[in-house]
């Protein structure tokens, strides 16, 4: 899930979520990038300051997921709270989102093994 900012405060968040089965309302908790196996959240931020770009991704935290609608034109909507560490700074980051559109399932590809 990417995610552009409408504000000043950043200009995008890149939020990819490891879940069981599909996509539920649920909190995700936030994982490091190179977990592969638990399931949660990475979380990633990019920003600008004074036209310098600065970019982090979250250590602590959750993602508040909430799905919306049926299989053909389901959103997601939610809060992820949490923080990360920026030249050496602790950043704590609040984001909310609104209607985001999830992937429609002909979109994807199932692995399934080949005899």
């Amino acid at each position: 899930m990417l995610l552009e900012a409408v504000s000043p405060e950043g200009t995008g968040v890149l939020v990819r979520l490891r879940y069981r089965d599909s996509v539920v309302t649920a909190a995700y908790r936030i994982i490091v990038p190179g977990d592969t196996t638990t399931p949660g959240a990475t979380v990633a931020v990019r920003y600008l300051l004074r036209d310098v770009a600065h970019a982090f991704f979250f250590d602590t935290g959750t993602v508040q997921l909430r799905r919306e609608g049926g299989r053909g034109g389901a959103k997601v909507s939610g809060r992820i709270e949490g923080s990360g560490i920026e030249n050496a700074i602790r950043t704590p980051t609040r984001i909310e989102y609104h209607d985001v559109p999830l992937a429609r399932p002909t979109d994807t590809v199932f692995c399934v093994a080949q005899p």
